[in-house]
């Protein structure tokens, strides 16, 4: 089976589709980042750049189309501008592409990925607006479904909405739902440099080793609040070294070292045990819920601004593990390193990736 690749990013989507069968046979991005981290995967930057230049009738024939277009204008995380968003809008570019295209050569399915909070954009009206698109050019079957990428085996909690159009009388086959693969656990995702302690699993994330610093039983930790970050000073004014840690350390007399979250619950805070993520955005803030993930990373930003606790220490995690985070091999994530591209542009990358493993589950259901 054949597929386009809309809004492509670094290819993940492609990694997915690719890993199930099918072949690539257009793609189309206008980011020059991204558009470089794709040449150095795939051999070759996408064929299209603008998607407001290019033409339907001047598109290979395919079999499914794809496409994840931006999302910033339906996060609840933005202004929530939804479909008059300047980004978020560009899905339009799909349909005026299908209309260009002669509905018997049009492909089979359509394969549309989003953030969660198009569902609930200018009150559903957006989603709905997208699906009666969707009909009025031809796919007036359509399925969407919610899927958490942790169900798939990555420890990464990250809910997208996935929509399969399918074009009417043509032999197609249902996707969803679809079940759950091994749940991934994030409880050591350590780079070999930190430690050689390490046991990976078959899909490449390291499990956790459930040492507890101090003895027996004791928590380890540090209280993270006031002015930290990654790339500067950290916690009590210390610095981060070479390595990503922060030396910094509260000891509660009594109790033993503990890591101490400030979170926006009852207690103000939430505890961190080894193998748990942190995100470090905004670290003052006191209104954060959710900012720990339990053996879990929570869903990565274009900062991928996280941390988790190795031995008493909180390291922000590498671009490596932030790509493993979206199930891109060892491999492809070396050859990335290898051709330099900066750690800034491989976190930018990840955090706007489709997870591989997820593409892959839905991708094998279509005939």
């Amino acid at each position: 089976m054949k597929f386009i690749d809309f809004f492509c990013g670094i290819g993940t989507i492609r990694m997915g589709m690719e890993k199930a069968g099918y072949e690539c046979v257009y793609s189309v991005e206008w980011d020059k980042h991204k558009r470089g981290i794709y040449n150095v995967i795939f051999g070759s930057e996408p064929e299209g750049k603008d998607i407001r230049q290019v033409r339907g009738f001047e598109l290979p024939r395919a079999d499914c189309w794809c496409f994840g277009a931006p999302c910033q204008d339906f996060s609840i995380a933005g202004k929530r501008e939804g479909l008059e968003g300047d980004r978020s809008s560009l899905v339009r570019e799909i349909f005026r592409l299908l209309r260009e295209v002669e509905e018997e050569y049009r492909p089979k399915y359509l394969f549309y990925e989003n953030v969660k909070g198009m569902l609930s954009s200018n009150k559903g009206f957006d989603f709905l607006e997208i699906l009666s698109e969707m009909a009025s050019v031809g796919y007036d079957r359509i399925e969407y479904s919610l899927l958490n990428s942790k169900n798939y085996g990555v420890p990464h909690n990250r809910e997208r909405v996935y929509t399969a159009g399918h074009l009417r009388g043509a032999s197609t086959r249902k996707i969803f739902p679809i079940g759950e693969t091994t749940t991934g656990n994030l409880e050591q995702l350590n780079n070999p440099s930190h430690s050689t302690n390490r046991l990976y699993s078959s899909n490449g994330i390291a499990r956790c080793l459930r040492a507890e610093a101090g003895g027996k039983g004791a928590k380890t930790g540090l209280y993270l609040v006031g002015n930290t970050h990654p790339s500067g000073k950290g916690m009590n004014g210390n610095v981060w070294d070479s390595k990503g840690f922060c030396p910094a350390l509260t000891t509660n007399k009594g109790e033993g070292m503990k890591v101490l979250v400030r979170e926006a619950t009852k207690k103000g805070y939430a505890e961190v045990h080894e193998g748990d993520s942190i995100n470090l955005a905004v670290p003052g803030s006191k209104t954060r819920r959710g900012r720990v993930g339990k053996c879990v990373a929570n869903t990565l930003d274009t900062s991928c601004n996280q941390g988790t606790l190795i031995k008493g220490r909180i390291r922000r995690l590498t671009p490596k593990e932030c790509w493993r985070l979206q199930g891109i091999s060892d491999e492809i994530t070396d050859k990335v390193r290898a051709a330099g591209i900066s750690d800034s542009q491989m976190y930018r990358g990840a955090g706007d990736a489709c997870t591989v493993n997820v593409i892959y589950e839905i991708a094998r259901r279509m005939s």
